[in-house]
Parts: C-alpha cells; structure tokens; sequence
C-alpha cells in the first residue's frame, strides 16, 4: 500500500501517528509553513458531549496510544443570557490551545510522529490518486470535499475572536447566549493563563444576518463580557474569519479516498467545536486502511451526533432573549444540572431527540 495524508492537522496527524504504531508509512502534505500555522486561540472539550467517552484524552492515550497534554481541565462553566446568569460546576472537561500556541494540539500531535512532513507541498487531488493507492483527505477545507462528492453545509458561520488580558481562572469557562451581539449564535471567553483568554464571538450567517455590522456586535460582545466578568479585558490580537462551513459529508469513504477532520464534517453544529470527533475520523480511518475496522460503520455514531447537535442547535435558534433567559434560569435547577452533567447519559442524544423525535438519516 502507499498511503497519502492531505493535511496535517488534527484528523490527518492523527491517521499517520495510528498507522505508524501499526507498521504503515504515510506520505504527509501540508499546504502551510508548519503545523498550527493559524491564529492561536483556546477551545474546549466538554465531557457532556462525548458520552460513552467520559475522558476523551484519557480514552485516546489509553485506548489509541495517542498523548495530549490539555491546558486545563474545566470546573466550572458560566452561562450568561442577556438578563439572567448561571453555571455548571464538576469535571466538565478539558480547555486546548490551536494554532500557533508552543502546546497546541496540533504541534503536539506532531512531536508524536516519527516520520516527516511536506510542508509547503501544495497537491491536488487529481496528482496524488494516481500515484497512490489510498488518500485520506485532511485539509480542513468543505470545499476540498465538494470537488469529489457533496458536502451538506448546515450553515455558513462568521468568527470574530481575540486574545485578551485579564484576570482568569484557567479551570473556569464562560459562555453567552444574547441575540443582542450574537444573533442566533455564541459568544465564549476561554483561559489560556490566569493573566490571558481568548474571546471568541461566532454567529451563522443567514440572511436576516447579512445586513448587521460584525464590528460593532463585537463591541457590545466585548462590553458584556466586560461587565459579566466585573473588570477591564484589554484587547491584544483580533483576527476575523468569514463563510465558515458547517456540515457533513454525504458519505465517508469513496473508493480508498477517505474523508476526514472538516472534509468529513467533525465540527459539532451546536457549539461549534470538534477537536475529539476530528482524531476519531483519523484513527477510524487508518484502522480500515489497515485492515482492523470498517470506517463507514465506525464514523456512524459520529454521524448520529452531529445531527443531535444540529437538531438542538436548530431548537436554539428559535429562542429569543426572553426565552433563553428562562433557559439560562433553569440550569440553576439541581435536578436540570445532575442531569447534564450525569457521565452515563448523553445529555446531546436526549435533547436532540427531543426536539427532533424523529431520528435524522445518518
């Protein structure tokens, strides 16, 4: 076999560093610099959303041999509506840095890999299929996967983001839901440090959002998290990203083409975020490549969670102010709170299903 990997970024460094510890050798391309060659910026992976997988990095060191050092682990969660405010409080899971960052996921995933990669190699599909015989497509690019088959895109998100400086706590997470500054969206403040976080504003771009000025919904973005927080936050690096693809792939695998990562469609639609998914499709690639695991059958559930999250980010969306603050009241319920946090219930396939009670196809 000769293996090609497009992109060296969570889902493809992941696929080469399972097949390395299987005996297999892949031919890695990366268009960038260098891996994390991005804007740095803090996500998180909660625990809620990866039931059965109650501890995703130590499922994937345990059960992949794959080793991630998380920035923190996350204790406490605040929700903010526009009148009302709340939390979650527990092992709720971890905080990540991307990017540029010395520790992002991404430098960390390629201090596991043994053999090199190509940086600065811009290859077309076209060029790589004739000279190999499978080619796991990892680019992180829906438009990469719309050349070959066809990507459902769920919607098209704006980003606005920044690192700023303050006073944090690295193993606390705030999160606000205000049709205000984020219409029909989310606005996040993640630590990197107790004294540095990224403020991250995103928000889908239908229509009736096409029209808003992004600038000054960053500003009362800013504002609010300012007042929330009771302090000062100075701006230091801001950066900007437009017509973010959201969706999935129709199906995972064409032929010994694999599709991976944002090509496969790893990010969740609710919150937006998608590091753990995007490690599976690679691990789950590389499994069927070398003969222990069939990946349409493994990515299954994968799929069945991304239409939970985009049934309840659907139901979201139709709340205003006044309704998400009743949401934001009722997590300060005990019994509202156990039952999210509960390890043995997927909080994201109860509620998917509740507002949409009828299965979507996977």
């Amino acid at each position: 076999m000769k293996i090609a990997i497009m992109g060296a970024g969570l889902a493809g460094l992941s696929c080469a560093i399972t097949l390395e510890k299987h005996g297999y050798q892949a031919d890695i391309f990366e268009r960038r610099g260098m891996v994390g060659d991005r804007f740095v910026v803090a996500e998180a992976m909660f625990s809620m959303f990866h039931t059965p997988f109650n501890d995703a990095v130590k499922y994937l060191s345990e059960d992949h041999d794959i080793h991630l050092k998380p920035n923190s682990n996350i204790q406490k969660v605040h929700l903010y509506s526009k009148n009302e405010t709340s939390f979650l409080d527990g092992h709720l899971g971890f905080t990540n840095m991307r990017g540029k960052h010395p520790q992002s996921y991404e430098k960390q995933l390629a201090e596991q890999l043994k053999g090199d990669i190509q940086y600065n190699n811009y290859v077309t599909y076209d060029d790589i299929s004739k000279e190999y015989t499978h080619v796991v497509l990892a680019t992180g690019d829906a438009m990469d996967t719309e050349k070959l088959q066809p990507y459902d895109v769920a919607f098209k998100a704006s980003f606005k983001g920044a690192i700023v400086k303050g006073t944090f706590s690295k193993k606390e997470a705030h999160v606000f839901f205000n049709n205000d500054f984020a219409p029909k969206g989310m606005a996040y403040l993640i630590a990197h440090s107790n004294e540095e976080a990224s403020l991250v504003l995103v928000y889908p771009q239908y229509p009736e959002n096409e029209a808003l000025d992004k600038e000054i919904l960053w500003g009362k973005c800013v504002a609010e998290c300012c007042e929330r927080l009771g302090q000062k936050i100075t701006i230091v690096n801001e950066w900007t990203l437009e017509n973010y693809r959201i969706g999935k792939t129709e199906v995972p695998r064409i032929g010994n083409t694999f599709f991976v990562g944002n090509c496969w469609g790893a990010i969740t639609p609710v919150f937006g975020f998608g590091q753990f998914e995007s490690m599976l499709t690679g691990i789950y690639a590389a499994h069927d490549i070398i003969g222990i695991g069939d990946y349409e059958k493994l990515v299954k559930p994968l799929y069945q969670g991304y239409h939970d999250s985009l049934s309840l980010r659907r139901a979201i969306e139709k709340l205003d102010n006044k309704q998400l603050d009743r949401l934001t009241r009722a997590v300060n319920n005990s019994l509202v709170e156990t039952i999210i946090t509960n390890k043995k219930l997927s909080i994201m396939k109860v509620l998917g299903r509740l507002v949409h009670p009828l299965s979507r196809h996977t």
